[in-house]
């Protein structure tokens, strides 16, 4: 069995190169025991750098863990692989990947601060010492990757490209794994780009006699999966060759798989150039529809239909995060807790809930901005064939204040309706009047005869029955109650709010 040393898959013994990073297959060991010591763990080259521990193989040369001996700086190295030493085009691809690193000035770039060669005959590169994963690593485990993390290393990764192709640099061999996410607790992750070894310098910058013999015509250079059609077709290439990997890794990221894949170079470079991807909403339905625009755009099969370098490719894709709110995905500093509650709200929890409107707003001021950016409700047409983009405009910035309501004045207004109400009630029951009084008549009791002491001739007339009416309420009392009810009314009305 054969395995890949940079992602460690196996593969069986008719498959020479790793399908997923093109790195070469190693065989696996047969005798148990200890590998063999690399040599050059322990040395030091030039006397300026000790080489410490083995970090990775790559196609041209093994990366080392090193130290700087006179400031004690740790620093990685890439010493060219022994196998090429003699062979002058290998020597002279590395040298160019020296240079086309050392010009990039960007924060999203790996910086070289040294190029060298010992007396035993080995060629290296020092650069920054990066503590991180690669976005290989990445995908592999924890694709698809959220919309705004998807984001967020896609417009690193497009700054330092097109930083590059500002210098004149065409990378030519964008993947992955030679994009690494840095990892740190104090601030957000920061996305360098790596291995510029088959970098495509401007001619008219390149120092050497013939520098068009490192790249014959015809020759596929670069990774299969990552390619543009042009490159599988070994045409000359434009900065839109990098932007058109740049969409194959923005479709991984986001679906997690490549959008062509085979069993051999031949079958993928045959698919770039002829067969078009499958739309990434088909994979994934949470993918927002600018986003699948902008990633098919970036994989249109002619040069010319892309974003013409990857400046333009990150300045579109900035301007649909913006619409999406995924601004903040392009921001590389962590605000300070101060910052953060100045524009959000504890919760009784103890949490604190940050109002992402006001971030927003304390963002622009922050950053010196004068005018604010609106996205106008009609849409421009680029072209024919291209997706509607909304029309932006820009104000001046303009404070306004804002004039709370005053809660005293809100109750105020409700006393007044229950005021009314019952008002309206009082008034409604005197017109109406008293209530009839009911009329009960009773008969008096029946007269008893008593014995008189003198008889008498004539017999006593009974007195004659009265009517007696049976006790009702008087109206001084029931007018007693409603003018206390009335008062109560008073009372409540005049006390404050």
């Amino acid at each position: 069995m054969l395995h890949c040393p940079t992602c460690g898959k196996h593969y069986t013994p008719d498959v020479q190169f790793c399908p997923a990073d093109q790195t070469p297959l190693q065989a696996d060991a047969t005798i148990a025991g200890e590998a063999p010591r690399d040599p050059l763990i322990g040395k030091t080259l030039n006397e300026k750098y000790r080489i410490e521990e083995r970090l990775g193989i790559g196609g041209m040369g093994t990366v080392y863990r090193a130290r700087h001996v006179l400031i004690d700086r740790p620093v990685a190295i890439k010493v060219l692989n022994q196998r090429f030493v003699e062979d002058d085009a290998a020597r002279t691809r590395f040298e160019r990947e020296a240079k086309a690193a050392g010009r990039l000035q960007h924060v999203n770039a790996v910086s070289v601060t040294d190029f060298g060669e010992t007396s035993e005959g080995y060629v290296y590169i020092v650069m920054e010492l990066l503590e991180g994963r690669t976005l290989r690593e990445i995908v592999a485990k924890e694709a698809p990757l959220e919309i705004a993390r998807a984001v967020s290393i896609m417009l690193q990764t497009a700054a330092a490209v097109g930083a590059a192709h500002e210098a004149g640099v065409i990378h030519r061999d964008l993947k992955p794994a030679n994009i690494f996410v840095t990892q740190r607790s104090d601030v957000p992750a920061v996305v360098k780009v790596l291995d510029f070894g088959i970098a495509k310098l401007a001619a008219e910058t390149l120092d050497d006699e013939e520098p068009k013999n490192l790249t014959q015509v015809g020759v596929m250079i670069g990774t299969p999966r990552y390619m543009s059609p042009e490159q599988c077709s070994g045409l000359p290439l434009t900065p839109a060759a990098d932007v058109y990997s740049l969409g194959v890794i923005f479709y991984e990221m986001l679906t997690g798989s490549v959008p062509f894949s085979g069993s051999s170079p031949l079958a993928i470079a045959l698919k770039h150039s002829t067969d078009l991807p499958r739309p990434p909403r088909e994979i994934v339905m949470s993918i927002p529809e600018d986003l699948e625009w902008l990633v098919l755009r970036a994989l249109e099969k002619r040069p010319e239909d892309r974003p013409a370098n990857a400046a333009e490719f990150r300045s579109e894709l900035f301007a649909i995060a913006e619409r999406l709110g995924l601004e903040h995905a392009a921001i590389t500093e962590v605000p300070d807790i101060e910052a953060l509650r100045g524009v959000g709200v504890e919760s009784p929890s103890g949490r604190l809930v940050i109002d992402i409107n006001k971030l927003r707003e304390s963002h622009a001021f922050n950053s010196g901005a004068s005018e604010v950016t609106v996205v106008s409700s009609k849409p421009r047409l680029t072209q024919t064939n291209e997706k509607p983009v909304p029309a932006r405009q820009t104000f001046a910035r303009v404070d306004v204040p804002v004039r709370r309501r005053s809660v005293s004045r809100v109750l105020l207004l409700t006393a007044a309706i229950i005021a009314a109400l019952f008002l309206g009630g009082y008034l409604a029951l005197r017109l109406r009047g008293p209530a009839p009084v009911p009329v009960v008549v009773t008969p008096s009791p029946s007269p008893t005869a008593t014995a008189s002491a003198t008889p008498s001739a004539t017999p006593t007339p009974s007195p004659t029955p009265t009517a007696n009416p049976s006790p009702s309420p008087s109206p001084e009392k029931k007018k007693g109650k409603l003018g206390s009810f009335v008062n109560k009314v008073k009372r409540i009305l005049k006390k404050p709010f």
